[in-house]
Protein backbone atom coordinates (compact mmCIF):
# COMPACT_ATOMS: atom_id res chain seq x y z
CA UNK A 1 0.00 0.00 0.00
CA UNK A 2 1.25 2.95 -1.07
CA UNK A 3 1.48 5.95 1.68
CA UNK A 4 0.95 9.81 0.21
CA UNK A 5 1.38 11.15 3.37
CA UNK A 6 4.87 13.49 2.99
CA UNK A 7 7.86 11.90 4.77
CA UNK A 8 9.24 13.10 7.92
CA UNK A 9 6.03 15.26 8.89
CA UNK A 10 6.87 17.42 5.79
CA UNK A 11 10.84 17.82 6.56
CA UNK A 12 13.23 17.05 4.33
CA UNK A 13 15.04 14.06 5.66
CA UNK A 14 18.30 15.97 5.78
CA UNK A 15 16.90 18.24 8.63
CA UNK A 16 16.53 14.62 10.83
CA UNK A 17 19.75 12.30 11.58
CA UNK A 18 18.61 8.63 10.49
CA UNK A 19 16.93 6.68 13.07
CA UNK A 20 18.58 4.08 12.27
CA UNK A 21 22.60 2.68 11.93
CA UNK A 22 21.99 1.73 7.94
CA UNK A 23 20.51 3.63 4.96
CA UNK A 24 18.86 1.29 2.88
CA UNK A 25 17.97 1.96 -0.46
CA UNK A 26 14.75 3.06 -0.24
CA UNK A 27 16.63 6.27 2.02
CA UNK A 28 19.47 7.02 0.07
CA UNK A 29 17.10 7.67 -2.95
CA UNK A 30 15.07 10.24 -0.65
CA UNK A 31 18.57 11.62 0.36
CA UNK A 32 19.67 11.62 -2.94
CA UNK A 33 19.16 15.52 -3.64
CA UNK A 34 20.88 16.38 -0.38
CA UNK A 35 23.78 13.90 -0.82
CA UNK A 36 24.63 16.08 -4.19
CA UNK A 37 24.10 19.32 -2.98
CA UNK A 38 26.21 18.23 0.36
CA UNK A 39 23.78 19.03 2.36
CA UNK A 40 23.81 15.57 4.40
CA UNK A 41 24.79 15.90 8.46
CA UNK A 42 27.99 14.03 8.49
CA UNK A 43 26.73 11.16 10.19
CA UNK A 44 24.08 10.57 7.16
CA UNK A 45 26.68 11.49 4.81
CA UNK A 46 28.90 8.53 6.35
CA UNK A 47 26.04 6.41 6.86
CA UNK A 48 25.19 7.14 3.19
CA UNK A 49 29.11 6.22 1.82
CA UNK A 50 29.03 2.85 3.51
CA UNK A 51 25.90 2.34 1.81
CA UNK A 52 27.51 3.04 -1.70
CA UNK A 53 30.11 0.39 -1.17
CA UNK A 54 28.07 -2.03 -0.13
CA UNK A 55 25.40 -1.61 -2.62
CA UNK A 56 26.15 -1.44 -6.69
CA UNK A 57 22.30 -0.85 -7.64
CA UNK A 58 22.68 2.34 -5.37
CA UNK A 59 26.03 3.35 -7.52
CA UNK A 60 24.16 2.75 -10.72
CA UNK A 61 21.87 4.87 -9.89
CA UNK A 62 23.80 7.53 -8.43
CA UNK A 63 25.72 7.27 -12.13
CA UNK A 64 22.67 7.66 -13.86
CA UNK A 65 21.48 10.55 -12.16
CA UNK A 66 24.78 12.50 -12.31
CA UNK A 67 24.45 11.68 -16.23
CA UNK A 68 20.92 12.52 -16.41
CA UNK A 69 22.09 16.43 -14.63
CA UNK A 70 24.83 16.43 -17.10
CA UNK A 71 22.38 16.01 -19.91
CA UNK A 72 20.22 18.81 -18.28
CA UNK A 73 23.20 21.14 -18.25
CA UNK A 74 23.96 20.85 -22.12
CA UNK A 75 20.21 21.70 -23.07
CA UNK A 76 20.01 25.72 -24.45
CA UNK A 77 16.99 27.45 -25.17
CA UNK A 78 17.71 28.07 -28.95
CA UNK A 79 14.62 27.51 -30.79
CA UNK A 80 14.82 24.88 -33.85
CA UNK A 81 16.08 26.90 -37.48
CA UNK A 82 13.52 27.95 -39.63
CA UNK A 83 12.66 25.70 -42.62
CA UNK A 84 14.24 26.56 -45.65
CA UNK A 85 12.09 28.51 -48.49
CA UNK A 86 11.66 25.70 -50.83
CA UNK A 87 9.91 23.57 -47.65
CA UNK A 88 7.40 26.67 -46.57
CA UNK A 89 6.65 27.67 -50.82
CA UNK A 90 5.95 23.67 -51.20
CA UNK A 91 3.64 23.56 -47.69
CA UNK A 92 1.76 26.81 -49.50
CA UNK A 93 1.15 25.47 -52.33
CA UNK A 94 0.30 21.98 -50.82
CA UNK A 95 -2.26 23.74 -48.47
CA UNK A 96 -3.98 26.21 -51.23
CA UNK A 97 -4.61 23.54 -53.72
CA UNK A 98 -6.44 21.15 -51.02
CA UNK A 99 -8.44 24.28 -49.60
Amino acid sequence: MHNSAPPNNGHSPSEFDLPVDEVSCQHFVELVTEYFEGALSARTLSRVEEHLVMCDWCVTYVEQMRATIASLRELTDERSPEPPDSVVAALRSRRAGGA
